[in-house]
């Protein structure tokens, strides 16, 4: 297994930094629920149960018989650490060759100075908001399009029909898209071009993501981020068009209906999602 950390790689003998077990946070989550016991009888009770935070503990050792290489290695590690609000991308490859990332934050680091300085010993703490391991061994994030359901039949060039003023168009269905993961996926969906208040539906949850007042012409980009709770215009943020009914969904293992609407007959008819597969632990 190599890991590599904001680009820095661990377990790599040409980077003289090798890992040292154990590796934890890599398996599954802690859990979040609530129990009791049930009073005046016997047994007790466990609500609802909900992945917590990924904390994550990397162990390992750089070692060189060069002194000036270890010491250099010691300080690009600590370098690879930034602080809240910067994050550090996690990037795996394990032993199957599959590859897969996750977004995580600095909690602590140890790598106390001993009297050889060939070797340190460190230990990094992190913290991953989000318990997903997201598979990356395709490269390229999976997408789709979402379209609108629109039928077919005849298009007229003229406002007073004769035989050669119509031509037939083809209808275009609604979306099905597949997530091959055994969770649920949040996309990012992109939808570039003249748009007014879009509203797009899961049928495979009933969930409804919508946008209210919003009417932008046909150089707009809109994006909108399931996941982190975002939308943004052209790189602005655009979250105040969003009304408190909204429902940032996710997709469903297996196949989810995508329903695009919106509140023009000339608004773009096509938005592209995109996704990752990814798993509770690996």
């Amino acid at each position: 297994m190599r890991i590599w950390l904001n680009g820095f790689l661990l377990n790599d003998e040409s980077n003289r930094v090798f890992l040292d077990e154990p590796l934890t946070g890599f398996e599954l989550p802690e859990v979040r629920t609530s129990s009791g016991i049930r009073s005046g009888q016997n047994g007790g009770y466990i609500g609802a149960q909900f992945d917590g935070p990924r904390f994550i503990t990397i162990n390992g050792r750089i070692f060189s018989n060069d002194i000036t290489e270890a010491k250099a290695k010691r300080r690009a590690i600590q370098e690879a650490l930034p602080l809240h609000p910067e994050t550090i991308t996690v990037q795996i490859q394990d032993d199957d060759n599959k590859t897969y990332e996750l977004i995580a934050h600095y909690v602590d680091f140890k790598m106390p100075l001993q009297e050889s300085g060939y070797k340190h010993i460190f230990k990094i703490d992190l913290q991953a908001p989000d318990p997903i391991i997201y598979d990356t061994t395709a490269g390229a994030a999976l997408n789709a399009n979402i379209q609108k359901a629109i039928p077919g039949g005849f298009q007229f060039t003229s406002t007073a029909p004769q035989f050669d003023s119509f031509y037939f168009t083809d209808a275009q269905s609604i979306s099905v898209v597949n997530n091959s993961s055994p969770n649920i996926a949040y996309p990012v969906i992109t939808i570039t071009g003249k748009l007014t208040d879009p509203v797009i539906t899961n049928k495979a949850t009933g969930e409804s993501f919508s946008l209210t007042g919003y009417a932008v012409d046909s150089s707009a980009v809109t994006v909108i981020d399931m996941a982190n709770h975002t939308v943004t215009l052209n790189g602005g943020n655009a979250f105040g068009y969003v009304p408190l009914t909204a429902q940032w969904w996710g997709l469903e293992p297996g196949d989810n209906t995508i329903d695009f609407t919106s509140g023009s007959g000339s608004d773009v008819t096509v938005g592209v999602m995109t996704w990752r597969p990814g798993y509770r632990g690996i």
